[in-house]
């Protein structure tokens, strides 16, 4: 068999220290599996050569497209990977920190016939309160609001779902509703598009995927009083220990 190319697409907006944190991370993924997987890195911006020098600086396909409505910005980069005719599409935001895991075992379920995985649960870095914890998931004990918990249970979070060739087809390499425009909710947005084709994202947990994700919050731009609010996080006393 061939070498298998990947394609990471995220979108970046401001908050450019954190974003040059983690955009550099998603070049070592690339370094780190290249012996067997060509990972192509491709970010959607809206700042002009700030963002692109950003990015391409980085080793990064970039494409630049307004900020808003944010699933036209992320179709942007969807359709991009589409040129790269990649075995999978594994999406990160520009606040997310993975490990290299995700994707190689991520590939390892689509092979096993799943058109989408994704994780169950993730953890939090609160960069504000400089503390790391861990959300369970859409699960009725680990949200406040049990209503929501119940209607979302065994959805996906967002960070690091991985979408299958065939199922990008499906798509026309559109992750998200291009009719409607949206500020937020992508997520779900991106749910209801795969369901209505009949398929569903596999979950997993971090520890069955063998991977560690983070969701980093804490800069000005990604975070309010009410971020953790709604959420049952336990967060760690000893990052070191639990980690």
């Amino acid at each position: 068999m061939g070498r298998k190319t990947v394609a990471l697409i995220t979108a970046v907006w401001k908050r450019h220290e954190l974003t040059a944190l983690v955009l550099d991370r998603f070049r070592n993924i690339r370094d780190e599996i290249a012996d067997t997987i060509d990972l192509e890195l491709i970010a959607v911006g809206s700042e002009g050569s700030a963002s692109r020098k950003l990015c391409e600086s980085r080793g990064f396909n970039y494409i630049e497209h307004d900020n808003m409505p944010l699933n036209h910005k992320f179709n942007a980069a969807s359709r991009l990977a589409r040129k790269f005719e990649p075995a999978a599409v594994i999406l990160m935001g520009s606040d997310d920190w993975i490990t290299s895991n995700a994707v190689t075992n991520s590939l390892e379920m689509l092979k096993k016939g799943h058109v989408a995985v994704g994780l169950l649960d993730l953890y939090f870095m609160d960069l504000e309160a400089l503390r790391l914890g861990r959300w369970a998931g859409y699960g009725f004990f680990n949200n406040k609001n049990r209503i929501w918990a119940w209607r979302n249970r065994g959805k996906t979070v967002g960070v690091g779902r991985c979408f299958s060739y065939k199922l990008m087809e499906e798509l026309d390499w559109e992750l998200w509703d291009p009719k409607v425009a949206l500020s937020k909710w992508l997520d779900t947005n991106c749910d209801e598009r795969i369901k209505a084709l009949g398929h569903r994202i596999k979950g997993l947990k971090m520890a069955d995927l063998g991977t560690f994700a983070v969701d980093i919050k804490g800069s000005d731009e990604n975070v309010t009083p009410q971020t953790f609010s709604n959420l049952r996080i336990k967060w760690v006393k000893d990052a070191k220990s639990e980690l």
